[in-house]
């Protein structure tokens, strides 16, 4: 169990992480492009780059300045950043002391319905309305399959629960 408590605290930290880098990358191209803020600059053919903060260094290039393309992009990568904030607390339950919890369960419910509902339903939408030629089909199969096992998983830990509080009232 050390070992399980160990990756899985180094996965967290890595998630955590990488969610705080995408929603943070969102939000400062939702800012850069909608008060047009120094770090916006347009490119030939209708192209645009962001630039790191206070650089003139681009850390992001978009093939179209427009609403819909800027919408998608922002949308896209504020999508992974909840994907990867949500599945930084499935591993936050891994890590605990105790895996069967109120708390674990809920961590790991949340997962799937994101992956299972919410997930496919925003990528159809994507795709439908997509600028960019995106390998939508295969994204939303691998949503799915993430949904299913975390499914699957919070299905055991809610019997593990169960049983859990059943030996507690014998106790």
């Amino acid at each position: 169990m050390k070992t399980i408590r160990l990756i899985s605290t180094f996965l967290y930290l890595l998630t955590s992480i990488l969610a705080i880098g995408y929603i943070a990358t969102s939000v400062y191209v939702l800012i850069s492009t909608w008060f047009k803020l120094p770090s916006l600059k347009r490119i030939e053919n209708g192209r645009f780059a962001i630039n790191y903060p206070f650089t003139q260094k681009a850390f992001l290039l978009g093939s179209e300045f427009s609403l819909q393309y800027i919408s998608e992009m922002v949308i896209g990568i504020g999508f992974y950043g909840v994907f990867f904030l949500l599945l930084s607390h499935v591993f936050y339950t891994f890590k605990q002391e105790r895996l069967f919890t109120l708390q674990g369960v809920g961590n790991l419910s949340r997962f799937y319905i994101f992956n299972l509902f919410v997930a496919p339903i925003l990528l159809i939408i994507l795709a439908s309305f997509s600028m960019e030629d995106l390998p939508y089909g295969g994204m939303i199969f691998a949503h799915l399959i993430f949904g299913v096992f975390a499914l699957f998983i919070a299905t055991i830990f809610r019997q593990g629960l169960n049983l859990q509080n059943e030996q507690d009232l014998f106790i």
